[in-house]
């Protein structure tokens, strides 16, 4: 199996190219065409869409934050939000799309800020931000390549991450790990997430997806088919935090919380960072 790729579910002609080094740096963000600080909440995230959880959310400010931080609570015994709903419980964590990028972007640079409560207990992993476009396929619903695509992150056991993508073209429903376990989220520790997307020619197998965290690079994937049209963009944010798996082997087994901070969009790529 390809370094830095688990378990593939994509047929054999369109298996993304092993990871390979990311530039070591990662980009300065110029000139974005996007950035929340949460200095009045969600007010500058536009129309949230699919939003839940927003009852779980606490704003709070903080030395060596702009802005203020978001807080989102995630109690004991929690799951995916779906299987929660479906027991009849509330739902724990949030979640929400927006489509901050003016037009969309065949690129974007997305960066943000998060911590793990001291002490978390990460259990076997649950879901975090990252870049999407279309509908933000997830949940087990497979993308068509024509309806839309999304690139959340992951934490896993031991604090390991991953960027857990929903591509067009897989066999089986779920997501895709890409550069799983190349990461390591530290309880209590302020972390940098920077994640860049070039989406792919379509008809091509040539989109790029590129990882850095604390400014250091994770790597990078190439490869990639995300859509199949030039009408499909990255439009934004897929903000997803909660723990699991649908099933009590990944329930939170502490109230605890995640801290969100500072997010940046820069789009598109320039040429100069690795853009086309």
């Amino acid at each position: 199996m390809a370094a830095g790729i688990v378990a593939p579910e994509l047929p054999a002609a369109a298996t993304p190219e092993a990871a390979t080094a990311a530039p070591a740096r990662a980009p300065e963000l110029r000139q974005p065409v996007w950035r929340s600080q949460f200095r009045q909440g969600l007010a500058d995230w536009g129309r949230l869409h699919e939003d839940w959880g927003l009852d779980n959310h606490q704003l709070l400010a903080e030395p060596g934050v702009a802005g203020q931080l978001l807080r989102v609570r995630l109690r004991q015994g929690s799951i995916d939000p779906g299987s929660m709903s479906r027991r009849g419980l509330p739902r724990s964590g949030t979640g929400f799309k927006a489509a901050v990028i003016p037009g969309g972007s065949d690129s974007a640079t997305l960066r943000y800020r998060l911590r793990f409560a001291p002490g978390f207990d990460f259990v076997r992993g649950g879901k975090l931000p990252g870049l999407y476009g279309g509908r933000g396929p997830s949940g087990g619903v497979a993308p068509q390549g024509d309806d839309g695509f999304s690139l959340r992150l992951m934490w896993r056991e031991a604090g390991a991450g991953e960027v857990y993508a929903y591509l067009p073209g897989r066999v089986r429903r779920h997501g895709l790990s890409l550069l799983r376990g190349q990461l390591r989220f530290v309880p209590g520790r302020w972390h940098q997430v920077t994640q860049q997307l070039l989406l792919n020619t379509p008809g091509l197998d040539d989109g790029v997806l590129r990882l850095w965290l604390d400014g250091q690079a994770v790597g990078e994937v190439g490869g990639l088919r995300l859509r199949d049209s030039a009408k499909r963009r990255v439009d934004g944010v897929f903000v997803d935090l909660f723990f699991g798996g649908s099933d009590d082997s990944w329930a939170a087994r502490a109230d605890t919380h995640v801290d969100l901070a500072e997010f940046t969009i820069v789009a598109p790529v320039p040429l100069q960072e690795g853009g086309r």
